[in-house]
C-alpha cells in the first residue's frame, strides 16, 4: 500500500504515512500500487506456456519484424530482426524468419526463452 500523498510505501494497516505523516484514508489500505497490478499481470502472461503454432504463423507472417521472438520471450533476438527490417535489410530478415518458423513446426525450436515447452494447440 502507498500513500496517496507523498508515494511512499506503507505497512499494511497504517494510520499515518511514515514519510509525510498524512492520515492514510481506509480506501488506501485497500488500494494496491497499480505497477504492483500490471508486474503481477505480466509476469502471470509470461509464464503461461507458448503455442507452438501461433510462434510458427507469427515468424510467417510478421517474422521480418520479429514478433514470433518477442512472443516466445527472445527480445535480444527480436530486436536485431527489427533492426534489420528497419534498415532495410528485410529480405535478409524475412528469409531468417522462415527458416525459424520451419524450425519451430519441426520442433528444432521447442522452447521459450525460460526454457519452457511450446505447446501444440492454441
Amino acid at each position: 500500500m502507498y500513500c496517496t500523498n507523498c508515494g511512499a510505501r506503507l505497512e499494511d494497516g497504517a494510520v499515518f504515512c511514515t514519510n509525510c505523516g498524512h492520515r492514510v484514508s481506509q480506501y488506501t489500505q485497500q488500494k494496491k500500487n497499480i505497477l504492483d497490478d500490471l508486474n503481477e499481470g505480466y509476469q502471470t502472461l509470461m509464464s503461461r506456456p507458448k503455442s507452438k503454432l501461433i510462434a510458427g504463423i507469427l515468424a510467417i507472417v510478421l517474422g521480418s519484424v520479429g514478433i514470433h521472438d518477442f512472443y516466445l520471450g527472445y527480445t535480444k533476438k527480436g530486436v536485431i530482426h527489427l533492426l534489420m527490417y528497419v534498415f532495410f535489410l528485410g529480405w535478409i530478415s524475412h528469409a531468417w524468419a522462415l527458416f525459424e518458423a520451419l524450425y519451430i513446426f519441426i520442433g528444432r525450436i521447442s522452447t521459450d526463452a525460460d526454457g519452457n515447452p511450446l505447446t501444440d494447440g492454441f
